[in-house]
């Protein structure tokens, strides 16, 4: 018999007790399990009438609160709970093909609302609800925009919101609804509207994508494919579920597939991203998706604590999208949560968008992402995919992997004509889960060809991003791309990570952009600090991209604006700084 001795916890760091596993998945997942069974449906609403009537205990969601408290949902109790919700909508003369507007956070009031839209055949969107009452005026104004462009029925929303959704000017529906049982789902075409997705908005206001009842089952059917989804997989997770990552990645496509999902407002994560690891250990989750800051913030949150009894050793599938995937992340996470049972060939960079429903390509399953390092001066200077001249110089970009199933991709020109593999052009895409179209616009031609806004380049059959069209830079005639210009801005120590921003400001005097750099840092409040940050920053972007910014200017933390999936919004902060609100 053999002894190991266990070193007692650091004394200069807080103890992080994990806590215990779920009593539903003691013993999950099995090792070798079949692939997991789509649900014989058309329709969300459907899916769940035939698993409350064929698979009644069968566990929908968990749904974990601000406190860490749980709700088990069986398909039983999400029917009735879906049914009340149903039948407030029909009172209210919602119908088939009319929207509804669901202002609620992850909850089970919101899971009622979306299953009972379905239920009638109407069509929800999802919208963020204000944190605070005194950030309702703001969302009052973000909201109407969306319910002048989607017209709902009508508006859900918890007691707190509904004086103030109310002037949103369609009738208010306050949840919570009780429980109640109804009739079969309302008959459904599968080309009928099911989903209305509002776009990120990385480049400007986010448009209304449609999704149909074909595409939101053609993209879980690609989803479970492509993971794939096993009998016994759990997923989860803290996304927010007014997004296309959260709502289809962690909530529809499992349902769909007779599988359960955890899930938890993303106000948890924020809070303490470490509660994203306790949900992941306490329900055995085996696949999980975020972008590519929460995994930042997790693991320099885990770094932070001395971790008792934490067990990943679960999570099969951690899909890394909604954003340029950093390789200095990915060491950074391997390193801090591979003691923990982390497979680092779990790691799955993604790519995808509203239009498709979610996904696009992943990273294979089974090997570690695969990574091209290039000059970061020929890449931002040039747009060329050339060796690195000196470490200095060397720039990571991570692929997001092959296609999935029922989906094409391919880089193109200016002239729209494909182009080879390591030549950066714009990205397009069709498949089977595409939108119908742009809410206001015409429908897309079948078979079309959708140009993302993405630039990309192809490497050995896998698929890299560079950024955003829109986001390049132009100064003097010539593209200058820039995410390495931002990665070479976060290496001073006292910027905060993944906190830059690289635009261009038009400058009417010299008739080209200006390159500014934007940089988050708690040195904001002391002149002196801020502006030798600014000149250090300014000195390692130079030295490292060959271009010298024209002006870098130090902000407080939190200021640098981004969407709902933490992409930021460098369209946005070039309006702020020409207009002097970033000075």
């Amino acid at each position: 018999m053999t002894s190991t001795l266990i070193p007692p916890p650091a004394l200069d760091r807080p103890v992080f007790t994990a806590p215990e596993v779920h009593p539903d998945r003691i013993g999950l997942p099995v090792a070798g399990a079949a692939p997991a069974e789509p649900v014989p449906a058309d329709s969300l609403g459907a899916a769940l009438a035939w698993r409350a009537k064929w698979r009644p205990l069968s566990v929908a969601h968990h749904v974990v609160d601000g406190r860490q408290g749980e709700t088990r949902l069986t398909s039983r109790d999400l029917y009735r709970l879906a049914g009340a919700a149903a039948v407030r909508l029909r009172r209210a003369g919602v119908g088939t093909g009319d929207a509804v507007a669901l202002c609620l956070d992850t909850s089970v009031d919101l899971l009622a609302a979306l299953y009972g839209a379905s239920l009638v055949g109407a069509v929800p969107f999802l919208v963020e609800p204000p944190l605070t009452r005194a950030r309702h005026e703001g969302w009052l104004s973000r909201t109407a925009a969306m319910v002048a462009a989607a017209t709902p029925a009508a508006v859900v929303c918890g007691p707190a919101l509904a004086t103030t959704a109310a002037r949103l000017g369609p009738p208010v529906l306050v949840a919570p609804f009780g429980t109640a049982d109804i009739p079969a789902p309302t008959p459904v075409r599968p080309e009928a509207p099911a989903l209305i997705q509002f776009s990120s908005g990385t480049t400007g206001t986010p448009k209304a994508v449609v999704l149909s009842h074909r595409s939101v089952l053609e993209a879980s059917r690609a989803i479970a494919l492509a993971a794939p989804f096993l009998a016994g997989d759990m997923l989860g997770g803290w996304l927010p579920l007014h997004h296309d990552m959260g709502l289809i990645g962690t909530v529809v496509s499992p349902f769909l597939h007779n599988l359960a999902s955890a899930i938890m407002p993303p106000l948890s994560f924020v809070m303490r991203p470490e509660r994203w690891l306790t949900l992941l250990h306490r329900f055995r989750v085996t696949i999980s998706p975020a972008p590519n800051f929460a995994y930042r913030l997790a693991a320099e949150a885990i770094a932070g604590l001395t971790a008792v009894g934490l067990d990943l050793s679960a999570w099969r599938v951690a899909f890394n999208g909604a954003e340029l995937v950093d390789h200095a992340t990915l060491r950074q996470w391997q390193a801090a949560l591979g003691p923990h049972g982390f497979a680092a060939t779990s790691m799955r960079p993604c790519y995808g968008m509203a239009e498709l429903g979610l996904a696009a390509t992943f990273a294979p399953a089974g090997s570690l992402p695969r990574v091209r390092t290039v000059s970061r001066s020929a890449l931002t200077t040039e747009g060329a995919l050339l060796p690195p001249l000196t470490p200095g110089d060397a720039h990571d970009l991570v692929s997001c992997g092959v296609e999935v199933p029922g989906l094409a991709v391919r880089v193109v020109d200016a002239d729209g004509r494909e182009v080879g593999d390591s030549v950066i052009g714009r990205v397009e895409v069709r498949g089977t889960a595409m939108m119908t179209g742009y809410l206001g616009e015409p429908p897309l031609a079948p078979g079309s060809w959708l140009d993302t806004g993405d630039l990309g380049f192809r490497d050995s059959g896998e698929l890299v991003l560079t950024g955003r069209a829109k986001d390049l830079v132009i100064v003097a005639g010539r593209n200058h791309h820039p995410y390495p210009i931002e990665q070479a801005a976060c290496e001073p120590p006292r910027v905060r990570p993944g906190a830059a921003a690289a635009v261009g400001v038009p400058d009417p005097v010299l008739g080209t952009e200006r390159l500014v750099v934007v940089v988050e840092s708690v040195v904001f409040r002391e002149p002196a600090e801020a502006a030798a940050l600014a000149f250090e920053v300014e000195r390692v972007v130079s030295e490292r991209t060959a271009l010298r910014p024209d002006r870098v200017l130090v902000v407080r933390p939190g200021t640098l604006p981004r969407t709902s999936s933490g992409k930021m919004r460098r369209g946005l902060v070039a309006s702020m700084v020409a207009s002097g609100e970033l000075a």
